[in-house]
């Protein structure tokens, strides 16, 4: 995906919801615009890491040859290049399963983090940012991400989806997905107006 499109994606699914909810908070400013560059940090040094594992689950799971795997990026090497699990991919069922994965898991923690910030039972704001970002935002932003490069013409997991099923299961479950996800995310933030908790 171009460099200039993700970074705006990045701003508008992620970052973007994150100050949104803190804003409509009852959390002092200062006390939670600190946070956001490490919640940043942490979502960007594990993102990729997370996605291309659920993939390789998969992988194992179907005892397919893995050809080549990189699933962590060499930062003290300078090397900030995409991470992937190489395969024997020959577009059946189990590449179906395989490539679905991650989205399956984009749905699972969405609601997941919903259901957790709708407990109410955290009280910190880094935490709770945690939480949105890695369950929720990032779910958000992976799915749409790499559903908008597929439309754009790159070449990714849903072309992988489209040869292992066809155009129109690929596309439902873009559409699925994002929709599932951007429901989530905004019924999500509107919880924001519950925090911080309030104690006697």
């Amino acid at each position: 995906m171009n460099l200039i499109i993700s970074t705006i994606e990045i701003a508008l699914l992620i970052m973007l919801p994150l100050i949104l909810f803190y804003q409509k908070s009852g959390w002092k400013p200062k006390s939670v615009f600190i946070w956001l560059p490490v919640i940043y940090l942490i979502w960007y040094l594990s993102y990729g890491v997370f996605h291309e594992f659920m993939h390789l689950i998969g992988v194992w799971l179907s005892g397919k040859e893995i050809y080549q795997l990189h699933l962590f990026p060499h930062f003290w090497k300078g090397q900030f290049g995409p991470l992937y699990v190489n395969y024997n991919f020959q577009g059946d069922t189990w590449d179906f399963i395989i490539i679905l994965l991650p989205y399956l898991r984009d749905a699972l923690l969405a609601i997941i983090g919903y259901l957790i910030i709708k407990r109410k039972t955290l009280n910190h704001p880094f935490i709770t940012g945690l939480i949105l970002v890695l369950f929720i935002f990032s779910s958000l932003y992976d799915v749409s991400n790499n559903y908008i490069a597929y439309l754009m013409g790159y070449m990714n997991d849903f072309n992988a989806l489209k040869v292992s099923s066809n155009i129109f299961i690929a596309h439902i479950i873009g559409i699925t997905v994002i929709t599932t996800v951007s429901v989530v995310s905004i019924k999500t933030i509107l919880l924001a107006n519950y925090y911080p908790l309030k104690t006697e």
